[in-house]
């Protein structure tokens, strides 16, 4: 068995959650013999705000974008975030109110984030016949439960493995991980390329989307597991709480 590691989007607080990442993820897979690589597509910023989260750095210099290589990645790309946001022309999403009622920051940050997503499957389907697992992860969350690998085997060509919290939308949701094969690895990658299309007919909404295009369009079966982490901001404060 081998498995692809793959992160996507702004490393935004990966010095906290490194150790993380590294004992309930990496170990997880190295305890038991389980070969895997690590991808990362990530963001070059020049500066950072999230309105509805109340982060706002101005100053480039204190924001770290080496922060990745704590991932130690085997494959790496990283785009200028404010060139990739010019050519997607992210106003063109904006037939509908923003869902998030944040003057459409939040959206904006979804449709980057499903960019990324799309480039690091697209990284990934370079090399997909060496794997039969692949995993989608967030670098920005503080991962709480050691992985278990069972959970690899509720995967199969017509089903995805998910958290089971904090999952809503009409589909009911989490958006932040999930665990693939090389059957289905696309569905959930590759989201972006039909962003557009479905902006000019509803509200983007991260949770619904992912829903309707992996339940609704293709059917797939969705296997929600305990496998608890917290997001992360960028000044280490952590947002999701368990007991």
């Amino acid at each position: 068995m081998k498995v692809a590691i793959g992160f996507f989007g702004i490393t935004r607080s990966l010095k906290y959650t490194i150790d993380s990442i590294r004992e309930n993820v990496f170990d997880a897979f190295d305890s038991e013999n389980v070969e895997f690589d690590v991808y990362v597509h990530c963001y070059f910023l020049t500066k950072y705000k999230n309105v509805r989260a109340k982060e706002y750095i101005e100053n480039s210099s204190d924001i770290d974008n080496d922060e990745y290589k704590l991932l130690n990645p085997k494959y790496f790309k990283q785009d200028n975030q404010d060139d990739v946001a010019e050519k997607l022309n992210l106003k063109q999403y904006r037939t509908y109110p923003d869902h998030w009622k944040s003057d459409y920051d939040s959206t904006d940050k979804f449709i980057l984030a499903a960019y990324s997503k799309y480039m690091l499957t697209s990284m990934i389907n370079e090399n997909i016949k060496e794997y039969d697992y692949v995993l989608f992860m967030r670098p920005d969350c503080l991962y709480l439960d050691k992985l278990k690998l069972d959970y690899l085997k509720l995967v199969t060509d017509t089903s995805v493995v998910i958290p089971n919290f904090h999952c809503c939308g009409n589909y009911n949701v989490n958006d932040r991980f999930a665990i693939t094969n090389t059957k289905n690895y696309k569905i959930y990658g590759e989201i972006y390329t039909q962003l557009l299309e479905i902006s000019k007919k509803r509200d983007l909404h991260s949770e619904t989307i992912l829903g309707m295009i992996l339940i609704g369009k293709n059917s797939l079966s969705i296997q929600r597991v305990k496998f608890n982490f917290s997001r992360v901001r960028c000044d280490g404060r952590i947002v999701d709480k368990f007991p």
